[in-house]
């Protein structure tokens, strides 16, 4: 099992378990940039496209232990914070990754409006969409550097 894998089942359970405590949504936000769709900033990894969308991921440190993925599609712009050593795996366009939307908040065990970016790699589960109703980024056809 992936670390994401075992990192997400933790939280499940642990939001579960424990006792209901209020979300902070503002919280939340603060980890992520002021202005949500701005990603100019950004430094760009690779465009992917599909039959129905076409998506621009970027991958820009933050500092010595996360980086910020961000991946703007035709519509909406989605971020997650991922640790250094989960570069690699998206520069190798593997994984699935939650991803937060502008609106995005963690409450009662479940996220509000967030997405998920899968890879056509095998490491797609519908084992964890009990969790919040998202948004799906996959079905990838082909994703081509950018410049």
């Amino acid at each position: 099992m992936t670390r994401w894998m075992s990192a997400l089942a933790l939280l499940a359970a642990a939001a579960f378990t424990s006792p209901a405590i209020a979300a902070d949504c503002d919280a939340d936000r603060k980890l992520f940039p002021k202005n949500w769709k701005d990603v100019a900033a950004e430094t760009p990894l690779f465009a992917c496209r599909s039959r129905y969308m076409s998506l621009k991921v970027y991958l820009t440190p933050r500092n010595e232990f996360t980086m910020m993925l961000t991946v703007a599609s035709d519509r909406s712009v989605y971020r997650a914070s991922v640790d250094v050593r989960d570069a690699d795996r998206i520069r190798q366009q593997k994984g699935l990754y939650i991803l937060y939307s502008e609106k995005t908040c963690f409450i009662r065990g479940n996220y509000a409006s967030p997405a998920v970016l899968s890879f056509a790699d095998g490491s797609r589960s519908n084992g964890f969409n009990f969790l919040f109703a998202a948004d799906r980024l996959d079905a990838l056809e082909a994703c081509e550097p950018l410049k």
